[in-house]
């Protein structure tokens, strides 16, 4: 799933950013992602939970559950 999913995303991703380096107007490159990256950590996510970097998703845990 890795060869997939992941590796075409990174390699999209890095190939937009290699452009933009080409770009002197540019000022911001705003990268979004999905709740998937934040979804399998094993966490309890609660209405008062603030999810940020710490929430990323555990790569072992979505291996475990095959959701990777």
């Amino acid at each position: 799933m890795q060869a997939e999913l992941l590796d075409p995303a990174l390699k999209g991703t890095l190939n937009v950013l290699k452009s933009c380096v080409n770009l002197p107007t540019l000022e911001r490159v705003v990268l979004t992602s999905s709740v998937a990256a934040v979804a399998n950590n094993g966490k309890p996510l609660t209405p008062y939970v603030v999810v940020d970097e710490t929430w990323f998703s555990d790569p072992d845990l979505c291996r475990e559950a095959k959701v990777f």
